[in-house]
């Protein structure tokens, strides 16, 4: 990771002076209402804040919202900023604003705003805006800003409702004057993640940044894109592509021909070296109403709270963890972290957290397929843990003591103290190698239905569909493999009859026809534990099968609520919950000691990344077995260690197999070097390994939320 002497300043720092808005547009990232919203800050905290922002940079203060103007400050903390040499400028909605207001804006030292237009007509524009009207008091606001000598840009948030009208509100931007063009692709968030369905797929994304491209060289406006990291890469290969041409005809004519004006040349000027793709937490921050430091507006990781850092921003700039992790590119999970053009794209991570729960995930929206690397043969990443790292991850894998102190019981056997243990673990968390902390569910206790499902879908086709699958609630897991059956998800719901009814519509969305549920038949073993020190307990295999579900009272249910989002790593981790509940923490400890006893909870303990841990080749094997045989074989391969499930299954049209094992390696070649060894042993001659490529989506599930 970078240390704090290497790192830049911002250079553009988005500060959400209010929440309160009063529109109620379909795409906003914070839901903002027009309403008060408690924990804003007061003048002076703003002024401190700013304070502190100019005592080690000079970066544009973006004054946002909801809507800015409607705190009655704003003026002051605009000539603030200004008297400070803080650039300052201010997005409103526009419904505010009137000639005075911008004459005042002016006066306090704003010298831009921008203003969003959704639509080229007001129709358009009002049906995404969420109230009549709004299209017309935008243009109202953007006379005024003109006559009043303010600068003003054009944003646009991009959905499959407005995509066709892009050029007509481009057009519409030049007439109105606006000096920026400025398309965001949509981050469905906040109330946006109702507009899924509105969500460009990866193709049409695509596109649209290929035609926004074609717009670079314009004279009358300037473009700008946003919340579209691979524009960047697309710029560059157009700007490639482009010098190619060039010399292929000098090379025709046998002389050195000139760029044409304005072509590469004004291309280099505004895309230069330094000209990148997501700017979050590295050259850009977002500041929350209530002081929350985050890498962007729509990603709600927090980097660190500015009121318990004593508004000091410029140590949680330098010194986040997050924001550590995320300037390390080379270690981005997916494509993202071996892409050619990882330093200057970077992916979204909002998009990857949304669609993952892993803001380091790789895009999930970008269609550039990156040179391959080499495998890693070399250490894992956990090479640079130490003797008490390992032995502490290996344990807390295992399992958790459920206990009212339970870092303390944890830290005996390890011979320290709770203390050090905590420390550790929130470390190890900070830098990825732990996912989660808490309970495994067994879905089928619950009283829910899983199944997992494969799908054959064209390659050009596959990125869109698997947004569309990983935008269903009950995937967890959407992975690419590298087979002909190449799409591959885990899909829990209510009943057997509600995955068959989700499938159905999943057939009917994608026009996909080839896609086939494969629930589990026999269930030999469940236990993901990854052995850091190659002292632990061997895998004693039982007979196949499961429990009976169990009614749970609503109070049980609100406790499963609780813990499935993971233990905070505090002393007393239950306290929380019992207070929320209205119960002792005895009696939490009690419920959770009960399930995790009957199997509710099939483990109690860490989940943690395997890739992070060096555990890089992720290969589902599968094996053709006889009837009678099946059961006997099963057992046999769970007690493999670096098998972490093995189920029956039914089989595909055209592939026979019917025991699935999953085994994790630290090369592909590590992976069929053991199975091949299995099969032998087993006298198993008809098996494959298909290795994930992508990882669409990888999250927990979550029970008795629908």
């Amino acid at each position: 990771m970078p240390d704090a002497a290497e790192t830049p300043p911002p250079r553009l720092i988005a500060w959400e002076v209010t929440r309160q808005c009063p529109l109620a547009c379909r795409h906003c990232r914070a839901s903002a209402e027009h309403a008060a919203y408690e924990g804003e800050f007061t003048t002076d905290e703003c002024y401190r804040l700013l304070d502190n922002v100019a005592s080690f940079s000079r970066p544009t203060i973006i004054l946002t919202g909801g809507e800015p103007l409607l705190r009655p400050d704003i003026f002051d903390i605009a000539s603030h900023a200004h008297r400070l040499g803080l650039p300052a400028v201010l997005a409103t909605c526009g419904k505010p604003l009137t000639f005075d207001v911008a004459a005042r804006l002016k006066a306090a030292g704003i010298h831009t705003i921008s203003i969003s237009l959704d639509g080229a007509t007001a129709e358009a524009h009002d049906a995404f805006r969420g109230e009549k009207g709004a299209f017309d008091s935008a243009l109202r606001a953007l006379d005024a800003a003109r006559r009043a000598g303010l600068a003003f840009q054009i944003n646009t948030t991009v959905t499959r409702l407005n995509r066709a009208q892009l050029p007509a509100i481009r057009d519409l931007a030049i007439g109105l004057g606006a000096r920026v063009f400025n398309p965001f692709l949509l981050v469905p968030t906040g109330r946006g993640k109702e507009l899924v369905e509105l969500e460009l797929s990866a193709q049409e994304y695509e596109e649209t940044l290929h035609w926004l491209a074609e717009q670079e060289d314009r004279q009358d406006v300037k473009i700008r894109v946003t919340c579209a990291p691979h524009y960047q890469r697309i710029v560059r290969e157009r700007r490639r592509d482009a010098k190619h041409a060039v010399r292929e005809s000098a090379a025709r004519i046998e002389a050195p021909a000139a760029p044409a004006a304005g072509s590469e040349h004004a291309g280099s000027a505004r895309h230069g070296p330094e000209a990148k793709g997501c700017l979050g937490g590295k050259a850009f921050a977002f500041i929350s109403h209530r002081g929350q430091v985050q890498i962007c507006g729509f990603l709600d990781i927090e980097c660190g709270d500015l009121r318990r850092e004593g508004l000091d921003f410029h140590k949680i700039w330098e010194t986040s963890e997050v924001l550590c992790r995320l300037r390390a590119v080379d270690d981005y999970h997916g494509r993202c972290g071996y892409c050619e053009y990882r330093h200057v794209c970077g992916g979204c991570r909002a998009r990857a957290y949304a669609l993952t729960g892993d803001y380091l995930a790789e895009e999930p929206f970008c269609v550039h397929q990156p040179r391959p690397r080499k495998a890693r043969a070399e250490a894992p990443q956990a090479g640079g843990l130490d003797d008490l790292d390992r032995r502490l991850l290996t344990a807390i894998q295992a399992a958790l003591p459920i206990d009212e102190r339970p870092f303390a019981r944890l830290a005996g056997p390890l011979g320290v103290t709770e203390a050090d243990v905590l420390a550790r673990l929130v470390r190890l968390k900070e830098q990825g190698l732990i996912r989660r902390l808490g309970p495994v569910f067994d879905s089928h206790r619950l009283g829910y239905a899983s199944t997992l499902v494969a799908a054959r879908v064209g390659p050009e086709r596959l990125p869109d569909v698997a947004r569309q699958v990983s935008a269903l609630p009950g995937v967890t897991h959407c992975y690419e493999r590298r087979a002909e059956w190449n799409l591959w998800f885990t899909l829990t719901a209510r009943s057997p009859q509600e995955i068959d009814a989700i499938l159905a519509r999943v057939r009917d969305l994608t026009g996909i026809a080839d896609l086939h549920s494969l629930p589990a038949l026999a269930i030999y073993k469940i236990r993901v534990h990854f052995d850091l020190t190659g002292e632990a307990a061997p895998f004693e295999a039982a007979a196949p099968g499961s429990g009976p579900s169990v009614a749970l009272t609503e109070e049980q249910q609100s406790l499963v609520r609780f813990l499935q989002d993971g233990l905070p790593l505090e002393a007393e981790p239950f306290a929380g919950i019992a207070k929320a509940l209205g119960w002792t923490v005895k009696r939490v400890v009690d419920r959770v000691r009960e399930w995790a006893d009957s199997g509710v909870i099939r483990r109690f303990g860490a989940v943690v990344r395997h890739q992070t841990l060096g555990y890089h080749a992720n290969g589902m094997a599968v094996f053709r077995v006889a009837e009678d045989r099946i059961d006997e074989a099963g057992l046999r391969l769970a007690e493999s260690s670096a098998i972490s499930h093995c189920y029956r299954r039914p089989p595909l049209p055209d592939f026979p197999y019917t025991l699935f094992a999953m085994v994790h390696g630290r090369t592909e070649d590590e992976v069929r070097a053991l199975v091949d060894a299995l099969a032998k042993d087993l006298g198993l001659p008809e098996h494959a390994v298909l290795f994930s490529t992508t990882e669409f989506k990888k999250v927990s599930m979550r029970y008795f939320v629908e």
